[in-house]
């Protein structure tokens, strides 16, 4: 019975959670340098969860699936057998670092961090068999309740205050076998597990009572310590691996392949054939006892029977509606759990179901917004160029007539406030019975994307114009050396190809963002070896052919050498902001203060040093990337030193305040400054207010600050005068 149900809710879950959903995340997992071993917690009698075979080896359910989460993103695993109650312990104090199925309660996530939960079980209260007044949660009020100390059913029975008189055990085997021998009223704990219970222990007077425990319904999950949260997401990424790729489904039908059925007794068969069918042979006998006799004992063998298999039947449904709430339950966690956006529809292109992340990237609260609506007509009715879409024409409903998955990385979607983004999305047709029953959609927002492929555009726009500049420059200085007119010309032609494989490789960029570090590959390494070459034979021309060229000559080979530099630190500037744009945030707490006192101690000379006044009032600790918010520190204060090098009051003062839940941070210091009507153009790329002789720089510094701050959610400014100083200032949210 239980087999049945079981196939039900993991086939329903194959279904709905197909490849384009989950099987991706396994491409990620790269190989380790190192393979990490985690030390897990087990115990020796909860099947069939936790047990030991025959060789005395941990298995069971919960404990195989945690190996194979583990070696999904190559953990080994080392398991240490130990009581429910002392392993608990050891979680929290560390002594281990994970336990493979822990039920999930307020009292215990202040202690622990829980995985994804991988399945849910209803609880059950077991009496004895000749049990006569307890039918219902609500009769357990003054009777004796047995549970497994630390068990969740230990808290629950607690919480819900069932009963005054609750007894606990060190295992659930020694709680069964007090109820058996009469000690206490009652068992609770998960039906399946009871079951198992009973069964190994052969207990023919224990029984589960038939009404439901909605209350004691049970998500469990992996835990680990509070805090671990690389080692969580580690198992988190473990599990979508194989519940994808169906090692999940082998363990679960391993484990719970067979049925667990309640058998009828003798004496219920007894009760049954006196309630119904004495009465009913008494008659028949009377009418027909000489003529009809074997034929009346005939039919009522096949009465039993049948009557049996209704019973077995109704069992059954039961059961399978129980599982299938589970099952559903799990798929809309799933589902909900995801980033991407997913909806199905019907042949009509009405949706039939949406996640959480779906709902939100279209803004709409509440699901009956969106269920049972032309999907077509709600978000994708319009071009990115504003043109009508035809029904026929448009790219999700082409998986109705190629009958293929489809995938567009171009397009727009429609919010319900009437606002579009752009949007990329894989539409896949839903097949039943080898015929087309409707189609599911995965889509993302890639906003953020289009943002970046702009942003690189320009970058390669101002590229190609430095390009072209510094090649007019080179093209000049080649016509005045006689000498080494050749090798200049090779340079030029060098440096066009590499502009060329340039141009290709912010092709390939905008098709993907994954080509985004190739190009980076390209740009570090390809572009700066003609600038070495050009460094190269320039000092190669002063050496070897100083005595053949007057000095205009060395002058225009100098002024190369200091191009070719110069063009050096505007690629390494423009690689860093690129990288701003893309790199992840890690969020953490970071002391502002201390992080400001070491940049300075790091950029100022021991001169500067002595010169400086340096002032840092007391600043909050604050939630930021630590290594970004660095850079910000880098660059403003060595701003503050650069600009300050020619003023006579060499000070720099910083500190914060906290103004609209935001605290604004600021640098103040009283060197050069700059004319405050150009303070629009302050941070923009290759934007500067003093001329390369008067402060060196690429005009690259407080773009990365404003793009940095701006990733954190907050803004960038600054207020000076000329020869007063500046003052800059920037706002993150969060304390």
């Amino acid at each position: 019975m239980n087999r049945i149900v079981i196939r039900l809710g993991i086939f329903l879950l194959a279904l709905i959670a197909s490849p384009a959903i989950l099987v991706e995340a396994s491409s990620h997992v790269q190989e380790p340098d190192t393979i990490r071993t985690v030390l897990l917690g087990a115990e020796p009698d909860y099947p069939p969860y936790c047990l030991l075979d025959e060789n005395g080896k941990p298995v069971g359910f919960a404990v195989d699936l945690f190996r194979a989460a583990a070696e999904a993103v190559h953990l080994n695993v080392k398991v240490k057998l130990g009581p429910w109650v002392s392993l608990k312990k050891d979680l929290a104090e560390g002594a281990i670092e994970a336990l493979p199925i822990m039920g999930r309660t307020p009292e215990r996530e202040v202690l622990y961090d829980f995985t994804i939960p991988y399945i849910q079980l209803h609880g059950a209260i077991f009496v004895r068999r000749d049990n006569q007044d307890i039918h219902t949660l609500a009769d357990l009020k003054n009777k004796e309740i047995l549970v497994m100390k630390g068990d969740v059913a230990d808290e629950f029975v607690r919480r819900e205050r069932i009963s005054d008189r609750i007894y606990t055990t060190t295992t659930f085997d020694e709680a069964f076998t007090k109820l058996a021998a009469g000690e206490g009223d009652a068992v609770i704990t998960q039906r399946i597990i009871g079951l198992k219970i009973m069964e190994r222990l052969n207990l023919q007077t224990v029984v589960p009572l038939k009404a439901p425990l909605p209350e004691f319904r049970q998500e469990f999950c992996f835990a680990v310590q509070k805090g671990n949260e690389a080692l969580l997401a580690q198992l988190n990424e473990g599990l979508s691996i194989v519940m994808a790729n169906g090692t999940y489904k082998a363990i679960h039908q391993k484990w719970f392949g067979t049925a667990f059925q309640e058998h009828f007794t003798k004496a219920d068969l007894l009760r049954l054939v006196l309630w119904i069918f004495v009465p009913l042979l008494v008659v028949l006998s009377l009418l027909w006892i000489v003529l009809l006799r074997k034929e009346v004992g005939k039919r009522t063998r096949h009465l039993n029977e049948e009557i049996i298999e209704h019973k077995k039947t109704w069992r059954v449904l039961q059961e399978q509606q129980s599982r299938l709430k589970e099952s559903e339950e799990q798929i809309r966690l799933l589902l909900n759990s995801t980033a991407e956006g997913i909806y199905g529809t019907d042949t009509r292109g009405n949706c039939t179901f949406i996640n959480q992340s779906a709902l939100k990237a279209l803004g709409y609260e509440d699901r009956s917004q969106v269920i049972g609506r032309n999907m077509h007509k709600l978000i994708h009715h319009t071009k990115t160029d504003g043109s009508y879409y035809e029904t026929a024409a448009c790219d999700i409903r082409r998986a109705f007539s190629s009958g293929t998955g489809i995938h567009n990385e171009d397009d727009v979607f429609w919010r319900a406030d009437g606002s579009c983004f752009p949007t990329e999305f894989f539409s896949y047709p839903i097949h039943k019975n080898e015929e087309i029953v409707g189609l599911v959609v995965t889509f993302w927002d890639i906003t953020e994307r289009k943002r970046s492929e702009r942003e690189l555009l320009a970058l390669k726009a101002n590229l190609e114009i430095e390009v072209a500049q510094r090649t007019a420059e080179l093209e000049e200085k080649v016509q005045k050396l006689d000498k080494s007119q050749r090798a200049l010309l090779y340079m030029v032609e060098d440096l066009n190809q590499v502009s060329k494989e340039v141009n290709e490789e912010r092709r390939k960029l905008e098709l993907s963002n994954k080509e985004l570090d190739a190009f980076t590959y390209s740009v570090s390494h390809d572009l700066r070896a003609p600038l070495r070459a050009i460094n190269g034979y320039s000092d190669f021309l002063l050496e070897d052919y100083a005595d053949k060229l007057d000095d205009e000559g060395k002058r225009f080979l100098r002024v190369i050498q200091n191009n070719a530099s110069k063009m050096d630190r505007l690629i390494t500037d423009m690689l860093n902001l690129s990288r701003i744009s893309r790199a992840e945030m890690r969020m953490s707490k970071v002391d502002m203060g201390k992080v400001a006192k070491s940049i300075f101690q790091e950029l100022a000379s021991r001169k500067e040093q002595e010169q400086f006044v340096l002032e840092i009032s007391a600043m909050p600790e604050i939630a930021c990337d630590y290594s970004l918010i660095k850079q910000v520190w880098q660059n403003l204060i060595g701003n503050a030193l650069k600009y300050s090098e020619k003023s006579g009051v060499k000070k720099i003062e910083i500190g914060s305040w906290e103004e609209g839940g935001e605290q604004v941070f600021f640098i103040r210091d009283y060197g050069a400054g700059f004319n405050p009507k150009y303070q629009d153009k302050l941070f923009g790329v290759f934007q500067r207010l003093h001329t390369e002789e008067e402060f060196k720089g690429t005009g690259v510094g407080l773009a990365i600050v404003q793009r940095i701050v701006s990733r954190h959610g907050g803004q960038v400014w600054a207020k000076s005068e000329l020869q007063e100083g500046a003052t800059f200032y920037f706002s993150l949210n969060g304390a």
